[in-house]
């Protein structure tokens, strides 16, 4: 039997259950999208939802990748900028904020929110209370969350969270196709990447066994997989204490691509291209010019393509597979997927 075949081992390693807060990723976003826990303040009603020019999500980490998908998916529609910082930059009396805060307690986050208040009336949240549940005081419009989870593994409520105030601020159409389709895709996706399924038949877990004593390099075949790699690589920073780095096509054409002419260090490293069926000529002509380089210096490599017809849909297709991978690289790791020790350092080293 294959180590991660081995369930009882995975419960014993990890004893908060993080495996299921990832499988359940489905009814997370079922759970969220008719989420009827949304406060609205009186004076929402008299908000002009026209004036809105832009948008800016301000968050960290595991709550901030919200933003970056929905720019992603939106941002050629409306700018939507991300704000991963104390101070909100692009922000006028025309610009619909929305603060993304788990606990809502995130320092950068407050500050943001803080400084925003004197600003725009145009203020939104996502949050399951703290701090920032006491600046809004019901004044503002509000996504509640349950608290209880690490922020990286409620990206269904967050993001979907995200979705709902974009739509009740009518800067997008409401998804509710998109919803369905998804979380039908994500079932179905389900089986084939559980701990049920043997070691041989089951992709993320042969997956996690190729890159465990490589470092995985991330990248997304085009800008619009950006968002996606860089949650792969804090994934597996995260989950499994393991580095990884991530870059993007057609940019890392420029630069990054010299690195691999190395003779020292390319046996260390393993490539993982996020790809999409339908690529667009620019960017496949580059994917398969760089695969070519691999290929020729006996690098093997991984990819993986995303499935659906938005671009949500795909995004987040991948976000399932990459996150049972770093669960599972966790485990051949022999670490707890859930613990974040030096995250955990560096915050009481800062309070």
């Amino acid at each position: 039997m294959h180590l991660l075949d081995n369930i009882t081992l995975q419960e014993k390693l990890d004893p908060e259950d993080m495996y299921h807060k990832i499988i359940h990723l489905p009814e997370h976003i079922i759970e969220t999208y008719g989420n009827s826990d949304i406060f609205k303040p009186m004076e929402f009603n008299n908000l002009d939802l026209n004036n809105i020019k832009n948008v800016v999500i301000c968050g960290m980490g595991g709550s901030a990748i919200s933003g970056d998908i929905a720019a992603s998916a939106f941002g050629k529609t409306i700018p939507i900028h991300v704000i991963k910082d104390y101070t909100p930059n692009y922000i006028t009396k025309n610009t619909l904020v929305i603060c993304c805060s788990y606990s809502g307690n995130t320092a950068e986050t407050l500050s943001c929110l803080e400084q925003t208040l004197k600003v725009t009336p145009y203020i939104s949240a996502v949050t399951s209370g703290g701090k920032m549940g006491e600046i809004l005081d019901k004044k503002y419009f509000q996504v509640n969350l349950e608290p209880g989870m690490p922020p990286r593994s409620a990206i269904g409520f967050l993001f979907f969270s995200v979705i709902r105030i974009l739509e009740e601020f009518q800067i997008i159409p409401k998804q509710t196709e998109v919803v369905k389709k998804l979380v039908a895709s994500l079932v179905q996706k389900a089986n084939a990447i559980s701990n049920n399924k043997e070691f041989s038949h089951n992709i993320a877990k042969t997956a996690s066994e190729k890159i465990k004593n490589k470092i995985p390099l991330i990248y997304g075949t085009d800008p619009d997989f950006a968002a996606l790699a860089y949650r792969w690589k804090c994934q597996i920073n995260e989950n499994a204490k393991y580095p990884a780095f991530f870059h993007v096509f057609p940019e890392m054409n420029h630069n990054e691509i010299e690195g691999w002419e190395s003779e020292y260090f390319k046996q260390n490293f393993i490539p993982i291209f996020l790809s999409k069926f339908s690529q667009k000529e620019k960017y496949q002509k580059r994917i398969n010019a760089f695969k070519e380089l691999m290929d020729n210096q006996g690098i093997e490599y991984l990819e993986f393509f995303a499935e659906g017809e938005t671009l949500v849909e795909k995004i987040f297709s991948l976000i399932y597979l990459g996150d049972i991978i770093s669960y599972y690289l966790a485990i051949l790791m022999n670490v707890n997927p859930t613990t974040i020790k030096f995250i955990d350092f560096l915050k009481e080293k800062i309070d």
